[in-house]
């Protein structure tokens, strides 16, 4: 299945949140989190429909066939609860195997995923050192073709409750510190010797019903084969598998912030103030307006990088990151402006609509600190500036149709392809000066006149001059003299001001994802409301691209944004531009003997 297909799917697989009887309501993940218990009927089902088939290669015998149906299908799970979703797509950790086995390995680990016996947890970061893997103090001594594994991790996600831990492990102190470590793939029904246990799971502002907690070995002895890649790779390897996992990160934000902004413009919309609904009041409509088109800027920024996960895969160095912050940050920004909006309501909890906005709040908010925080991912990007700045000056001449047009085939994901560092080249801001060039060819059509092409130009040639502009005053910054600064005992002394120089490329990525997607594919999407460029052209004139006040937006184009956003809320659609039916109303889940279509 194509990912829309796949997606509507397991919509209709779970039935309508709001049916209170299905496995995975909106009541029962209300009820589950506040008892703060793993939600194991609602895992289960989705483990039914085939979930975790998605993360197997189809090469290897899996359902994945391109990473955009594993960016759907995380939509349609987290736009109903973050625990489940959060829970099960544990299973992306597997991905390692596929980077870092053998042959031998991966056809060993995709035939015990596709059996469902796997129920992986990532154990990286240890109670002392948080982000600073390199420090970590963990142990994988080898021993006679044997490792044997001692110290705790922590905090981690399933630590208690998984049947398999990634981790790493120190094999050796007399290599650089970045070859100390390797990483193993444990399987904890085979241990050899020694103990595994599980650290207690900690109370959490959201998730309240993960199990945030850790994993504890005492001189576990494990085979050989257990170890993934080459003695010393493990740093590089969860680096690697990060830049994927980053990506995927942003179909958890995409699934919370449609559940967020349909709940307030529903409540809204048959709420009455003033003789009218209260959707209707100026201040409330731009405010729905502004959500929905941040919604549609972090989509597109998500669905390039995840085709560019296929066809650039080499590139993902910077791009991993940029994509997950970007995402995250127009999520994040806009939730609190849906709090503001929503009003008094928003702090109580009575009622079911302020419970699941709240709960949505909470859990989305976990986004920016998974796999890597936000100043983690920043940081990631700073070191990286210099040589974008220098690839930046080596024009390329491609194609970049594929990149951009949803119907175009993609090739095979090979996530093995994917590389720490990608030597500054990034796919999507060298095809700006093609994407200026075709944007100077169209002439007006539809709804998109003259004087929408003459500001969309406008708005292209701006983002060409700002990232000309970022990389000068990133060349300005390193030819400063040393600035005085009072002296810091940290060994991460990364300037503020790169880290300001990579909060502003992350936002110009996702102008440029935008304009790609519109002029790839605005003579086949058919609907005059992403044709005519109004929403783009908003996006465009954002001076940081996931920010806005009230009062910033053209009238006309705030009222064609909230049309088409309660368009498709009453027509049961993903907030999209593209169609993505959700469930019907009233529709309970399949029955437990159906097949499941990812079975079929």
């Amino acid at each position: 299945m194509d990912a829309v297909a796949a997606a509507e799917a397991l919509e209709e697989w779970l039935g309508d949140p709001e049916v209170d009887s299905n496995s995975m309501s909106y009541a029962r993940a209300l009820e589950l989190d506040e008892r703060e218990e793993l939600p194991a009927e609602g895992i289960g089902r989705i483990r039914a429909f085939g979930f975790h088939r998605y993360f197997v290669p189809d090469w290897l015998g899996g359902g994945l066939r391109n990473t955009e149906q594993l960016l759907m299908l995380t939509r349609v799970i987290a736009r109903r609860d973050m625990n489940v979703a959060v829970s099960e797509s544990t299973q992306v950790w597997m991905m390692l195997a596929w980077i870092g086995g053998d042959a031998e390995q991966r056809a060993r680990w995709a035939d015990t995923v596709l059996r469902g016996g796997v129920i992986p947890c990532l154990a990286y970061s240890e109670p002392g050192h948080g982000a600073d893997l390199a420090a970590n103090d963990f142990t994988a001594t080898p021993d006679n073709g044997s490792y044997v594994l001692s110290g705790e991790k922590w905090p981690i996600n399933r630590g208690r409750t998984s049947t398999h831990v990634v981790l790493l492990g120190t094999t050796g102190n007399d290599v650089p510190a970045k070859r100390r470590q390797s990483m193993f793939l444990v399987d904890r029904a085979q241990i050899v010797a020694g103990e595994v246990t599980g650290v207690p799971r900690v109370p959490t502002y959201g998730l309240r019903g993960c199990d945030i907690s850790g994993v504890a070995f005492d001189d576990a002895r494990v085979d050989a084969d257990a170890r993934l890649g080459a003695e010393g790779e493990g740093l590089e390897l969860s680096l690697r598998g990060l830049l994927i996992t980053r990506t995927l990160c942003t179909g958890l934000s995409l699934g919370t912030g449609d559940t967020m902004l349909r709940t307030v413009a529903g409540f809204l919309a048959d709420r009455t103030l003033y003789d009218g609904p209260a959707s209707e009041i100026p201040y409330v409509a731009e405010s729905l307006a502004n959500a929905y088109l941040s919604l549609l800027v972090a989509e597109c920024e998500s669905l390039v990088a995840m085709r560019g996960l296929h066809l650039y895969t080499e590139e993902f160095s910077v791009w991993g990151n940029v994509s997950k912050v970007q995402v995250a940050r127009l999520v994040d920004f806009t939730s609190k402006a849906l709090a503001r909006t929503l009003g008094a309501r928003y702090y109580l909890r009575a009622q079911q609509h302020a419970g699941i906005f709240q709960k949505m709040l909470r859990d989305g908010a976990v986004v920016s600190v998974f796999d890597g925080s936000e100043p983690v991912c920043l940081d990631s990007i700073t070191l990286q500036l210099a040589a974008l700045a220098k690839s930046h000056e080596r024009p390329r001449d491609e194609d970049w149709s594929s990149l951009y047009d949803l119907r175009a085939e993609l090739p095979r994901f090979q996530p093995a392809r994917v590389s720490v560092f990608g030597r500054g080249r990034d796919a999507t801001f060298a095809s700006l000066p093609s994407l200026i060039d075709r944007l100077a060819r169209l002439t007006p059509a539809g709804g998109c006149d003259e004087e929408r092409l003459t500001a969309l130009r406008t708005g292209s040639r701006d983002l060409r001059q700002r990232l000309d502009a970022l990389f000068q005053r990133f060349h300005q910054e390193r030819r400063a003299p040393a600035r005085t600064a009072p002296p810091s005992a940290s060994a991460k002394t990364t300037s503020p001001r790169l880290l300001r120089l990579a909060e502003e490329l992350c936002a110009l990525h996702a102008k440029v994802s935008a304009l790609g997607i519109w002029l790839h594919n605005r003579d086949h999407l058919d609907e005059e409301f992403f044709t005519d460029g109004a929403w783009l052209q908003a996006a465009l004139a954002r001076e940081q691209v996931h920010e806005y006040r009230i009062g910033d937006l053209d009238p006309a184009t705030a009222r064609q944004l909230v049309d088409r956003m309660n368009s498709q809320r009453e027509n049961h659609q993903f907030f999209s531009i593209r169609t993505t039916r959700q469930a019907r109303p009233g529709a309970h889940e399949a029955h437990p003997g159906d097949q499941p279509p990812a079975a079929s």
